[in-house]
């Protein structure tokens, strides 16, 4: 039995491959979406993101305010970490909207460099967190609301509000009153 011609087909099977070993690249999925793979792994390590393009998408122009650096506009765009408010007039006015939900939130003062101070983050995913802002000298950080109370055990200079009314050292891990 012959296959029908008109039923294949006609476009040619692209297979990428690796240029570390040879071996064919696969779709794989990781924390930060898909990419091509080595299909060796983990002999061989090589990854490369399916998609080039890492360029921010402006979709929609703010008309009824305008950016208090330069005057220009501001607008609504989308970029590798999600979206955010910024200026048009971009590379020459760096202005963004920061997105601060904490508002009652004081900077504390590093307690591993003691140089820099803790600063409210957000991830790619919308979480945050509190990290130097000496960063990448000093890579500091924790995951709750830090305040400046030293710790009675360790007397690490900052303790942690666990969220449900406790503070707790992220040193020592005792909880305080």
């Amino acid at each position: 039995m012959e296959s029908d011609p008109d039923l294949q087909h006609n476009q040619p099977e692209t297979k990428n491959y690796c240029p570390k070993c040879n071996a064919e690249l696969h779709i794989r999925s990781g924390a930060t979406g898909a990419f091509l793979g080595c299909t060796t792994y983990p002999a061989c390590d090589y990854t490369r993101p399916l998609t080039t393009s890492s360029e921010v998408q402006v979709l929609r122009i703010l008309d009824e305010v305008c950016c208090p650096k330069c005057e220009g506009d501001l607008g609504v765009k989308s970029g590798k970490y999600g979206m955010f408010i910024g200026c048009m007039n971009y590379p020459e006015c760096d202005f963004l909207v920061k997105e601060d939900d904490d508002d009652d939130f004081e900077p504390v003062d590093c307690p591993k460099c003691d140089s820099g101070e803790l600063h409210m983050r957000t991830n790619k995913k919308g979480h945050r967190f509190y990290a130097c802002n000496q960063y990448p000298e000093c890579d500091y950080l924790v995951n709750q609301k830090p305040i400046a109370t030293p710790c009675l055990k360790c007397e690490w200079p900052i303790v942690v509000d666990t969220g449900d009314g406790e503070k707790q050292c992220p040193f020592c891990k005792l909880y305080v009153d």
